[in-house]
């Protein structure tokens, strides 16, 4: 009697790129050397990157090999293989999407600068991350439901693990919200005594009006009008600005 020992074979291996989600988990498939002729084999791999996050080159590493039977003849039983071939791939950030957005109102500033909140959608498991955002009105003016576009979102590190680095969000989300009027506090203005003539019409002197509230640099001119409650003879009457 005598032994047929297994005949030993190498491997090379090769790992495919994958998107970021929470584990090392690499796929990989090896090219096997030191089959006899034409026989094949079956393979399954367990290989795993040597971390979870996102890299660039990170090293995937063979941890098991399994042989099943091939094609022409070929056994798993007549072979042996030794796993921890190492090779290279890369973990790309994986793509958030908004899934809700909304934008404050405000009062007339003088800016474009707009207030949005993002609710991002996409996470692996229970990671988040904190998200701020800069986003801006097409103009600084008055106007209902004014179009509000994100111009850049920021990720930072997160609970539950969550890094900034496995993820990606891209800008450009749009949404309405109200820029509102500055109310202004007028000051200044006096009116002449005149002879009653049956009408309530006042004359105004606005040559010292000022205006409490203006955002700086603005300026306007104003034009006003007013009137006496009533028609008739009376000292320090009352005029209204119409």
């Amino acid at each position: 009697t005598a032994d047929i020992s297994k005949k030993a074979l190498t491997a090379t291996a090769s790992a495919s790129n994958k998107v970021y989600n929470g584990n090392t988990t690499a796929t990989t498939t090896l090219t096997l050397s030191g089959l006899i002729g034409s026989e094949t084999l079956g393979q399954s791999v367990g290989s795993t990157f040597n971390n979870k996050n996102v890299g660039s080159s990170k090293t995937v590493t063979v941890n098991s090999i399994t042989l099943a039977d091939g094609s022409n003849g070929g056994l798993a039983a007549n072979y042996s293989i030794s796993a921890g071939q190492t090779t290279t791939a890369n973990i790309t950030a994986k793509a958030l999407t908004v899934s809700g957005i909304t934008a404050s109102n405000k009062i007339y500033d003088g800016n474009s600068n707009a207030t949005v909140t993002l609710s991002l959608l996409g996470f692996v498991g229970s990671e988040t991350l904190n998200v701020t955002n800069i986003s801006s009105f097409p103009n600084k003016n008055v106007e209902t439901a004014k179009t509000a576009t994100v111009n850049s979102i920021t990720l930072t590190d997160g609970t539950n693990g969550g890094l900034a680095s496995n993820y990606s969000i891209n800008p450009g989300q749009t949404v309405s919200a109200t820029i509102i009027p500055k109310p202004l506090i007028v000051s200044g203005i006096t009116s002449s005594n005149r002879t009653y003539d049956t009408t309530s019409s006042a004359i105004l002197d606005t040559s010292s009006v000022a205006y409490n509230g203006l955002i700086p640099g603005d300026d306007f001119t104003g034009s006003f009008s007013g009137l006496f409650i009533n028609a008739n003879v009376a000292q320090g009457k009352q005029i209204n600005i119409t």
